[in-house]
């Protein structure tokens, strides 16, 4: 066993670790995501039962948004960048159309954005970094890699 064998373990195990830190940051995001989804899925009853007459239709795009949230938590699972720059874009969507339509102060809901909005950034960065890791090892996987 040379020293370059030695060079290339070493680096393939760093990627390893590289990747699993990587999915871990995306499960965070995974699990912030249904919490988002689940919020939205226990919204949708209010326009119906607070509501002088049951709005459907209000409460069938919050139904289908809080889909559409599960979706997204589900592509992110697999580790796709793109799910997980739109459900970071999601949850702050949320908090500005609350902001400018509902006129609700910056404290309303505070604990939530918070927790969501660092799960979904800790998302973003793992599947960023995940990808990087992928490359990284399909890199190293070529002949050419060995120095």
């Amino acid at each position: 066993m040379g020293p370059e064998d030695v060079t290339l373990s070493r680096r393939r195990a760093e990627l390893r670790g590289r990747e699993a830190v990587a999915r871990w940051r995306i499960q965070s995001a995974v699990w912030g995501g249904r919490l988002f989804a689940a919020l939205f899925a226990v919204v949708s009853i209010f326009p119906i039962v607070y509501s002088g007459v049951s709005q459907w239709r209000s409460a069938g795009i919050l139904l289908v948004l809080a889909l559409a949230l599960l979706a997204l938590t589900e592509w992110l699972r697999r580790g796709s960048r793109i799910a997980a720059v739109l459900l970071f874009a999601a949850v702050i969507a949320a908090k500005l159309r609350s902001l400018v339509y509902a006129h609700e102060p910056w404290s309303y809901g505070a604990v939530w954005i918070v927790i969501l909005l660092a799960a979904t950034a800790n998302g973003v960065w793992g599947a960023f970094a995940l990808a990087a890791a992928r490359h990284e090892a399909r890199r190293l996987a070529s002949p050419a890699a060995v120095p």
